[in-house]
């Protein structure tokens, strides 16, 4: 089994995550010039918008982003998970789970700096088409919260969400001081 490196993306890696885009999301589908764009975009909006990868012997091969929601600084942070794209030919080796994993981890270290304010906990949401039984598989295993919304989207595409709350335990702050 090869070793995996999960890392904060980068805008050398722009051209590896506009082709995973091109070939597995319906939006830029066969249009790299597309997907390259839309990538692009949301790498550009970084803190809001934060971009990982996952390598597999030195290649990119997928990545996941994510959109924090409500500000900075809310009591009860919200982090969608937005998109995350695995290359077809790495498709079914659990990279998704590892990157989604790994991600949560780093996001929920990364609230705490910025934040002093969370009460209890940060939330960590993800929509997909209900229909769409292999996402549906892994967010089951890494949101465990379970189906918690549903919503119709682009039409008449109906979405499920999933959610997990990852506690956050402070020190009480002396609010005389």
């Amino acid at each position: 089994m090869s070793q995996h490196i999960i890392r904060r993306a980068r805008a050398d890696d722009i051209a590896s995550m506009a082709r995973i885009n091109a070939e597995v999301f319906l939006g830029d589908r066969d249009h790299l010039p597309g997907a390259t764009a839309w990538v692009t975009s949301f790498h550009n909006a970084f803190p809001v918008y934060q971009y990982f990868v996952i390598e597999q012997a030195g290649v990119l091969a997928g990545y996941a982003g994510w959109q924090t929601h409500g500000g900075f600084h809310r009591s009860e942070p919200a982090i969608e998970l937005d998109q995350i794209g695995i290359d077809p030919v790495h498709q079914g080796k659990g990279l998704a789970s590892e990157l989604i994993g790994a991600n949560m981890k780093e996001l929920a270290t990364w609230m705490q700096t910025i934040n002093d304010r969370i009460e209890s906990h940060i939330g960590f949401v993800v929509w997909v088409n209900k229909h769409n039984k292999n996402a549906t598989r892994v967010y089951t295993k890494m949101f465990g919260d379970m189906v918690c919304g549903r919503r119709t989207q682009f039409g008449d595409r109906e979405e499920i969400m999933f959610r997990t709350r990852v506690p956050i335990i402070r020190p009480v702050r002396d609010e005389s001081a």
